[in-house]
């Protein structure tokens, strides 16, 4: 008995440890299973991803907490080992994992989600029970008050008693990445922790805020474009740090649910805009590399198209985008930043470093974002790191650019004073300059006066033959010297900036009458014919500075004469471009003669002043009338220049704008016909372009015997244009006058040369080289009224009243007194001589009704002409009664300040000394004028 009791016993207690153990088996199995997370005994914190599940579903079929708890059946799946990453997705997604608390010491728990930018989090904490112990919420979509504490990142304070277990649902919805870093933690863990974050935030953000603002400061100082560009950057991205962190919505918008929503929306775009229009101007993109620039412009556009649709498109779709604009921003600014680099440019290198700090940073958590690369310390804290190091790298940047500008700017002023010195010293030497050759002039002037008056007199007395010879070299020579002391003037007024220009309209054929009538006697005498071809496309009217026009083109025609001995010298005006919107036109004028040339050496120094060419050719000159042309013509406008080649002679050519008046008459001889005879091509190639511009018809035969060709038809024309060969035969007269119905006869004869007896009756004279609107004149009139035009528009000179007029002649120089009177004497004038102004005003005050006419030298002692014609205004200003006394200043000054000092002092009329009889004459004749008029 005793033994089978004891048998029995044993038999019990096998069998109680048997199940003892199987149920620690089991337990033991159940702790250590993959759904529960353990805590340890001496455990603090807790990842607890190796037992978290999750699934996602859209948001209109996402169960809630009542269905989690009581279906079995939803597809929960391990999440892996890592932090979740979903990326940027629209669904729902719950998670859940269990834990159990071993740690004897800590119950108080703290559940962090170390990601702040999570749109809506709910957090259920379910016991061993299955009954709901806790919900929490969060989430940058809902207020921050909801939340169970007051950190920036969603942190839930769990009770986790020792030895039992609990589970943790998650429900997060956001459209922003959905991310889930999560962290158990102990109360004391979790202040410290968010202790340390605190401070190193703080400094982050508080040294962003020192850079904002010392830069701030930087561009208001210096007004530097690109300072608030680094400014405006510095702050999109702090902000953006603030708001990744959860700082943004903890401190500056906590109850602003639609700011925390939307923020993150519109910063993006300013994230993807500002970084291409700093890189553009801090690189000096436009001016340094122009297609580097075009494709910043290119990722600025993207920006601000991004920008500008925020508030048109919804964030769970612009917010992927715009990531992904950011990135291609990130990589194009860098690649542009080293290809400046790798070009020198000293901006480029910090800049392209400080960038590839912020790359690195933004490429990780964009890529993070997307859940390319997994989520942890580093790629959390990377993007913050490479901030701070570019803002403070950009700010060295700068600080290197501007003081390197400032030290250009300091070089450019140095060099711009420099400058001005030197500006200063050759302005004081053209004035010293100026200053002598006026002095110089003003003392030749004065006994070339007495040389050239006298001898003008003298040569007008009668002579023998080679006395003649004598005296016309003599005045030849006065003339030639002084086209040289005007030519010395004109330069030293243009390298002074002294020439003032007068821009007039004008018909561009009276220019063109001008310049060819001081040639027509020596053309005709040297035998040398000038020719004028004007294309008929060329305007009527133009505006330009005509003074200086005739001078360019006169010197031109006077070069060519002096370096052509035989064949002959042409002058031609085309238009090398048509009119623009603007109404200005360029003009081609050309000067061609046949003389000896030029070699490339002569071409080449023949602008310059002072240029030799005497040792190279047989004709004397320094060349300072082409230099004079030069700058006459740069003043201008225009440019000029000269093709040639030896012994072919040479092409001097005008380039010159000008503005069209847009009234053009419509041509004079419109539907007139022409026959012109001339056995010289060069001659029916210039009548025929100028009667066609002006409208006419033209037939042109070099020999009477074409003319009267029988192969050619009568017709009727109007004129018959030929030279005097042609016209002092009758006959020929004759059979052209039946063959072309009695047209009207026109000579072409040289200037100064004997006319024929045989030429036939009503016959019109046109003088070679012809003047355009004689020509044209003639055409208009025919022969009678011709004649009568003639004799009215330009009448002998003559002064009918010269014998009681009565002047006074106020000159200090003996010399000029006595030029001055035998001019006057041989037109029939007796004045009266005084040697100052004083004298002349007392003779006009003794007697304020008498004079008529003064002639008044500008410099004399005692009282000088400017002082005695002011005098003069005066006292006619006290008597209103008194008649204007016509006063005419002689100086030997030339320029035109001297002629305005005498207009100021108030004389009427002007000399430059010499002076000739013709000049004297012309003078008289202008104030000639009825007393009772003036």
């Amino acid at each position: 008995m005793d033994i089978d009791t004891l048998f029995n016993d044993s038999k019990a207690t096998l069998l109680l440890l048997v199940a003892f153990l199987s149920v620690c088996l089991s337990t033991l199995a159940s702790a250590n299973g993959p759904d529960t997370q353990i805590i340890g005994e001496q455990q603090e914190h807790l990842h607890p991803y190796k037992g978290l599940y999750s699934f996602c579903t859209p948001a209109d079929q996402s169960p809630d907490i009542t269905d989690i708890l009581q279906r079995p059946d939803l597809p929960w799946q391990p999440t892996g080992a890592g932090v979740p990453n979903l990326g940027f997705i629209r669904d729902h997604c719950w998670f859940r994992f269990s834990v159990r608390n071993l740690n004897q010491f800590h119950s108080a728990w703290q559940l962090e989600i170390d990601y702040a930018m999570l749109g809506e989090i709910d957090v259920y904490q379910i016991d061993a029970g299955g009954n709901l112990v806790a919900h929490f919420q969060a989430g940058m979509d809902r207020d921050f008050s909801v939340r169970p504490g007051t950190a920036p990142k969603p942190a839930f304070p769990l009770t986790l008693p020792a030895g039992t277990d609990s589970d943790i649902l998650l429900k997060v919805s956001s459209a922003h990445s959905i991310q889930l870093p999560l962290e158990l933690m102990t109360q004391e863990n979790y202040n410290a922790s968010t202790q340390t974050q605190s401070i190193v935030q703080g400094i982050f953000f508080g040294g962003m805020l020192v850079m904002i603002l010392y830069n701030l400061s930087l561009f208001f100082s210096i007004r530097e474009k690109v300072y608030l560009l680094y400014v405006c950057w510095s702050a999109v991205v702090t902000l953006f740090m603030a708001v990744l962190h959860g700082y943004a919505q903890r401190y500056l918008w906590p109850h602003s649910i639609l700011i925390s929503q939307y923020i993150i929306h519109y910063l993006l775009p300013l994230v993807a805009l500002l970084p291409p229009l700093l890189a553009l101007h801090f690189l000096s993109l436009q001016e340094k590399s122009p297609r580097l620039a075009v494709w910043l412009r290119i990722l600025i556009g993207i920006g601000t198209i991004l920008f500008l649709a925020t508030p048109f498109t919804s964030r769970t779709f612009l917010i992927p985008i715009s990531a992904s604009a950011i990135l291609l921003m990130d990589f194009s600014i860098f690649l542009v930043g080293l290809i400046r680099t790798r070009a020198g440019d000293p901006d480029a290198r910090i800049f392209t470093l400080a960038w590839f700090c912020f790359i690195v940073g933004a490429a990780t958590i964009a890529l993070n974002k997307y859940g390319l690369i997994p989520r942890n310390i580093l790629t959390e804290n990377l993007m913050q790191i490479g901030v701070f190091l570019e803002v403070v790298l950009l700010s060295l940047a700068l600080a290197r650019r501007i003081n390197r500008l400032k030290e250009a700017h300091s070089n450019s002023v140095r060099d711009r004073a420099i400058a001005e010195m030197e500006a200063f010293k050759a302005g004081a030497r053209n004035h010293a300059k100026s200053e002598f050759l006026a002095t110089m002039s003003h003392e030749i002037r004065t006994p070339m006066n007495g040389i050239m008056g006298m001898t003008d007199l003298l040569r007008r007395t009668d002579m023998t033959q080679q006395q003649e010879q004598y005296v016309g070299t003599i005045y030849q020579s006065t003339q030639s010297l002084l086209r040289v002391i005007n030519d010395i003037l004109d330069y030293s007024k243009i390298e002074s900036g002294k020439l003032e220009l007068d821009y007039r309209s004008i018909a561009l054929e009276n220019i063109v009458d001008d310049c060819v009538r001081l040639f027509a006697l020596h053309s005709s005498e040297k035998g040398l014919p000038l020719y004028i071809h004007i294309d008929s496309r060329v305007p009527e009217r133009i505006k330009t500075d005509p003074i200086r026009l005739k001078q360019i083109i006169t010197n031109l025609l006077s070069n060519a004469f002096k370096c052509t001995d035989r064949g002959h010298i042409a002058l031609h005006v085309n238009l090398k471009q048509p009119p623009n919107n603007k109404g200005v036109c360029m003009l081609m004028i050309e000067v061609v003669d046949t003389g000896i040339g030029l070699d490339e050496g002569q071409q080449s120094s023949l602008f310059q002043a002072f240029t030799d060419l005497s040792a190279k050719t047989k004709h004397n000159g320094a060349g300072l009338g082409l230099v004079i042309c030069k700058r006459l013509i740069e003043l201008l406008g225009g440019e000029i220049g000269v093709s040639s080649s030896l012994g072919r002679g040479a092409t001097f050519w005008i380039s010159l704008p000008v503005e069209v008046e847009t009234n053009q008459r419509k041509p004079v001889l419109e539907n007139r016909k022409a026959v012109i005879i001339s056995s010289s091509a060069p001659q029916l190639l210039s009548l025929s372009q100028m009667l066609s511009r002006w409208g006419a018809k033209t037939l042109e035969y070099r020999n009477v015997a074409a003319a009267l060709n029988p192969a050619n038809p009568s017709q009727a024309v109007d004129y018959l244009i030929a030279e005097l060969p042609v016209l002092e035969n009758p006959q020929n007269v004759e059979q052209l006058r039946a063959q072309f119905d009695n047209p009207a006869l026109i000579l072409l004869h040289p200037t100064g040369q004997p006319l024929s007896d045989n030429l036939p009756e009503n016959l019109l004279l046109i003088e070679t080289p012809f003047s355009c609107q004689a020509l044209k004149r003639s055409l208009l009139t025919g022969p009678d009224e011709n004649r009568a035009f003639t004799e009215k528009r330009a009448p002998l000179i003559c002064l009918d009243q010269a014998n009681i007029l009565k002047v006074i002649v106020a000159e200090d120089n003996a010399v000029n007194q006595l030029v001055i009177d035998s001019i006057l004497k041989s037109l029939g004038i007796h004045a009266t001589l005084v040697s100052d102004g004083e004298q002349a005003l007392e003779l006009v005050r003794n007697r304020p009704n008498h004079w008529d006419i003064i002639f008044m030298d500008c410099e004399m002692p005692i009282m000088d002409g400017y002082q005695a014609s002011r005098e003069i205004r005066a006292l006619e200003a006290e008597h209103e009664a008194q008649p204007h006394c016509w006063i005419i200043a002689l100086s030997a000054h030339a320029t035109g300040d001297y002629v305005q000092k005498a207009r100021d002092a108030g004389v009427d009329d002007y000399l430059s000394k010499p002076v000739s009889q013709q000049q004297v004459r012309d003078a008289l004749k202008r104030g000639q004028v009825p007393k009772g008029t003036r």
